[in-house]
């Protein structure tokens, strides 16, 4: 075993970015023996080092608050940070000079930033607006888009439709077409809504959606169609089919969307993961991204208990096995003519009232302004469930601790649990393929994670610094190192840079040209990490 890994160590070494005998072998014209690419990638990303910083005193310009978001334009040639105090900068990132500065860019904190192709990129903000800009003319913005009625949060863009796809903590999913100018706005559709979202990515070729809950749950949409998931998806509410998945009692309202989990939907196919690691009791999915050849998800969770922090890899990919026994009984729900109505019990949250001044309470992401309305986040104090009026929505989401309302008085005769009984609830697969924990520094704060652009490695924030994780020791790739299902492996630390920050790292993102990565925190400041031939392996 010894001389196994020596011998592995050697050819990492052979092979490194760094050695001289790789470039003369490939000037030669020898092909690359299978490993060397993994040796490459480990000795730059391995060897990654501060090598620049950034903060609004260098420049003597106005304080930036936290930079919430980093986002790199296709080319890798802007980078543009999304700031707390209503601002968005812009840099070279190769010169690590700011080039351009927008003051009052929203009239509340910018949240996120993305690219619609080299020069014209959208932001969203806590005000509820989305803003459109281009990079020539930054004096004014092209669009200002109105819709959505709380904090907008998310920006994705559809390639596939040429659609703006965002998302905020009012739980709404809209599409916005870009290319429809109106004279007040652009035609826009809300195609989703839930009451606990909190993320909704899109894969690179935007055959999938994936959103992330306040919940625990991760919900997949497979081969997605934005023209029709509105129609396709009314009225269903995943946390109410999540309670009956828990709870293992039919739940009519929430059965009746079943065929929206069937294999053999041809468009907008639904999927829920919902398996974490053991001892992680995942309550608040706060952070989410998809590797760039849309393989797997990324995501970042609070236990329930706010005691810990987890980064988990879940497999997204359509995959479906040729028999589906496995996750629910063929066996169809047997029909009545006339089924009596079941009471639902229900839990309804307290409003919370959160001082608009000081302190963390009045920061962007702390959690404790996220759980107050409209989120499904359950209190501390457990709510007292109440019974439910015949004219009242009864969609709203428990606590997903697993309790269950009792059902007194008003519950389903014997003859309704016998049928139930025979019926089995579908269950959701293993999704699962690595994990590890976090430490909890900063409490209430979302960290967002990254991917590197070949999808080797993950930029975690680690309180005032980072981690750099990997799958393995090597740095292989996720199609070299792909396990059985329900075996997920913990991940691989391979670098890390600890207290660069003066404050907590609350951002990071890799360029996707070059071995670059940037990280911004609550205090304002961006530091630029690049590889560092110095490093030993």
């Amino acid at each position: 075993m010894g001389n196994i890994n020596k011998d592995n160590s050697l050819f990492m070494a052979k092979y490194s970015a760094f050695n001289p005998y790789r470039l003369r072998e490939r000037e030669m014209g020898f092909q690359s023996p299978i490993g060397s690419s993994d040796a490459m990638a480990k000795s730059l990303y391995c060897g990654m080092k501060p090598i620049a910083s950034w903060d609004f005193e260098r420049d003597k310009s106005p304080p930036t608050g936290g930079v919430f978001n980093l986002e790199f334009s296709p080319e890798g040639s802007l980078l543009v940070a999304a700031c707390e105090k209503k601002s968005i900068q812009i840099f070279d990132p190769l010169t690590q000079e700011k080039i351009h500065s927008v003051t009052g860019a929203h009239s509340d904190c910018v949240n996120c930033v993305k690219f619609l192709d080299g020069r014209m990129f959208a932001t969203c903000s806590d005000d509820t607006t989305i803003a459109l800009w281009d990079v020539r003319n930054l004096k004014k913005k092209i669009r200002l888009l109105l819709g959505h009625s709380k904090w907008v949060k998310n920006i994705e863009f559809s390639v596939k439709d040429k659609l703006l796809v965002t998302s905020g903590l009012d739980g709404s999913i809209y599409t916005w077409d870009i290319n429809s100018y109106t004279e007040c706005n652009l035609l826009y559709q809300r195609v989703f809504h839930t009451s606990s979202l909190m993320r909704c990515r899109l894969s690179p070729d935007a055959r999938q959606m994936v959103m992330c809950t306040t919940g625990g749950l991760i919900v997949i949409i497979h081969d997605l169609n934005l023209s029709t998931l509105s129609q396709d998806l009314h009225g269903f509410k995943p946390n109410l089919y999540r309670l009956m998945q828990m709870s293992q009692q039919l739940i009519p309202i929430a059965a009746m969307y079943d065929h929206l989990f069937d294999s053999s939907r041809k468009e907008n196919r639904v999927e829920f993961v919902s398996d974490f690691p053991e001892g992680n009791d995942a309550e608040v999915v706060s952070a989410l991204q998809i590797h760039p050849q849309g393989w797997s998800a990324l995501s970042r969770n609070i236990s329930h208990d706010d005691k810990s922090e987890w980064t988990c890899i879940h497999d997204i990919q359509s995959h479906v096995d040729a028999s589906e026994k496995s996750t629910r009984d063929p066996e169809p729900v047997p029909r009545r003519a006339a089924p009596r109505r079941t009471r639902l019990r229900v839990y309804r949250m307290p409003r919370v009232n959160h001082s608009p001044t000081g302190g963390q309470v009045r920061r962007n992401f702390n959690m404790q302004r996220i759980t107050g309305v409209n989120t499904g986040i359950s209190p501390p104090t457990a709510p007292r469930p109440r019974p439910a009026r015949n004219d009242e929505d009864t969609s709203t989401s428990p606590s997903t601790s697993g309790q269950t309302p009792s059902q007194d008085g008003a519950g389903p005769s014997d003859e309704d649990s016998a049928s139930t009984a025979k019926h089995n609830i579908r269950q959701n697969k293993n999704r699962l393929l690595y994990y590890i924990e976090e430490t909890n520094e900063g409490k209430g704060f979302i960290k967002e994670l990254c991917y590197s652009a070949d999808g080797r490695i993950v930029c975690s924030p680690f309180g005032r610094g980072m981690r750099l994780l990997a799958l393995n020791n090597d740095c292989s790739e996720l199609s070299s190192c792909v396990q059985e299902a329900g075996n997920a492996r913990p991940m691989v630390e391979v670098g890390q840079s600890l207290g660069i920050h003066q404050d907590l790292v609350v951002s990071s993102k890799f360029s996707p040209r070059y071995h670059m990565l940037v990280t911004g925190c609550l205090e304002g400041k961006i530091v630029w990490y690049q590889p560092f031939s110095g490093e030993s392996l």
